[in-house]
């Protein structure tokens, strides 16, 4: 008799400390998801003693909960604190909950907090132990906003990019190491509203970064507006920004400037460099004053938009050759993100050509998927002056030479000009150039030559060398006078 007692005993406590396991395995799991939730949770007893202090309180104010656990809120917190009295003890002492309101309060490093709260009573056995606060930091809410937004577009891409005008994603930039880097300094920057110059030589993707961070901040369901600077009119420039109102001069409609049709989206001035003077003076006002008038109106008109620009020169040149004010730069320049030229990641070579092919065997109807070894290391020697631009017009030309039967994509596939050119390279003295600015000027030097003896075969005639040199007459005047070739 004894020895089932004892027996029945025994399990009894095996019971016990499998149930015992079980509330520990179940008490972990709880504090893990409550320590990986995105909303700062507190719990106190109903002494008012913090008895529960995750992760995210820990970031959001700045304090550990080994220093935080078993006081009481008003010992933690510095003074005047009321939310204690004016919240939480009121919810011990009635049981009601307080659902989603809005509260301030003051750091103890003098930080302003805004947070929107809810604090709910916790019964046990039908008495009031204590309660759990639940808050967001109003700061931090937009930018998971605006991340929420972003993978928005990525389900909904064909409807929500034909609304904006911006197409391209952050996820859509491929890139290894350094381009990694720079989108998650993109990403950052996004949720924010600061000025944000993007350095890069032509073809390394600063529109695409431009429309990326649009599309990764609050403002992506505005419109993306982008403004070629090099390729407009300096006669229309004034009016196509600004806007003009009806009778402002001969023909004059009512008329919303580029800024006005941005509004509460992103304006991207791109080749910024390329802006005549004048009008930086006024770009700098508007940064300035944040609203624009209309050509002939005497009407300021608040404006809400960001502004990204971008330029392929150096900016300290550019401001030295007097193609950038120093005080327009220093403003547009608040955040600068510097892309770097293919050339200096070659690594991200293969990537890229991976997936251009992969883009024109769906628009062609194609199944290449390989690249011979030949054709990549020559890829690796080239020095590629028009950057990522430049690899992709080298794959959509090949793909146009590759036959249905084809599955890897060979050096005779690319049109005779580029197969010159990518073979050519090894002779080139540009291999033995070691410095950026040497490169330039030999590029520059290059195109000087190349439009000067075109402009010289068609008899100095700007619209016939334009269209032969496939560019805009206002992108021809601009080449003249950067560098420095006479009318």
């Amino acid at each position: 008799m004894q020895n089932d007692k004892i027996a029945e005993l025994k399990k009894e406590n095996e019971e016990l400390k499998i149930e015992n396991e079980k509330l520990k395995i179940e008490n972990e799991l709880l504090k893990t998801i409550i320590d990986n939730i995105h909303e700062s949770v507190i719990a106190v007893n109903k002494n008012d003693e913090i008895i529960l202090y995750n992760c995210e309180s820990e970031k959001m104010e700045g304090l550990n909960r080994n220093d935080v656990l078993g006081k009481k809120e008003d010992d933690v917190y510095a003074p005047p604190f009321y939310f204690s009295d004016e919240v939480v003890k009121k919810v011990l002492r009635t049981g009601i909950a307080v659902i989603e309101q809005p509260y301030w309060y003051y750091l103890n490093d003098g930080r302003q907090t805004n947070m929107i709260f809810s604090v709910f009573p916790y019964l046990y056995k039908g008495q009031i132990f204590g309660a759990y606060i639940i808050f967001r930091n109003v700061n931090q809410m937009s930018d998971f906003i605006a991340r929420t937004l972003e993978m928005r577009k990525r389900f909904f891409e064909d409807e929500t990019t034909s609304q904006t005008g911006a197409v391209f994603l952050l996820d859509h930039i491929i890139g290894s190491g350094s381009i990694k880097k720079i989108k998650e300094e993109a990403r950052s920057i996004a949720r924010r509203d600061s000025p944000v110059l993007i350095v890069g030589e032509t073809g390394t993707g600063k529109e695409l970064f431009s429309q990326g961070i649009h599309n990764a901040s609050l403002r992506s369901k505005g419109p993306f507006i982008s403004v070629n600077c090099a390729a407009i009119p300096e006669t229309l420039f004034e009016s196509l920004l600004f806007g003009t109102v009806k009778g402002a001069f001969t023909g004059a409609v009512e008329t919303p400037g580029l800024f006005e049709q941005a509004e509460d989206g992103t304006i991207f001035f791109d080749e910024i460099n390329s802006m005549p003077l004048f009008l930086q003076a006024k770009l700098l006002r508007v940064l300035q004053v944040k609203s624009i008038q209309r050509i002939g109106s005497t009407v300021q008109k608040p404006i809400n938009c960001r502004i990204i620009s971008a330029t392929n020169n150096d900016p300290v040149e550019a401001i030295e050759r007097k193609l950038i004010r120093s005080d327009l730069y220093f403003r547009l320049a608040t955040i600068t993100l510097n892309i770097p030229p293919l050339r200096e990641r070659k690594e991200d070579i293969n990537y890229l050509a991976a997936s251009f092919i992969k883009k024109y065997n769906l628009k062609f109807g194609l199944f290449v998927d390989n690249i011979a070894e030949e054709l990549l290391n020559l890829f690796d020697e080239y020095y590629w002056p028009g950057n990522v631009r430049e690899l992709e017009n080298f794959i959509e030309g090949a793909m146009n030479f590759v036959q249905d039967k084809d599955k890897t994509l060979n050096l005779h596939h690319l049109p005779e000009y580029f197969r010159k050119r990518i073979l050519s390279n090894k002779k080139s003295p540009v291999n033995t150039i070691v410095s950026d600015k040497k490169l330039q000027s030999v590029l520059s030097e290059t195109e000087k030559e190349m439009i000067e003896s075109i402009l010289a075969q068609n008899n100095r005639n700007i619209t016939k060398t334009a269209r032969e040199l496939g560019i805009s007459r206002q992108n021809l005047y601009y080449k003249f006078k950067i560098l420095g070739i006479k009318k």
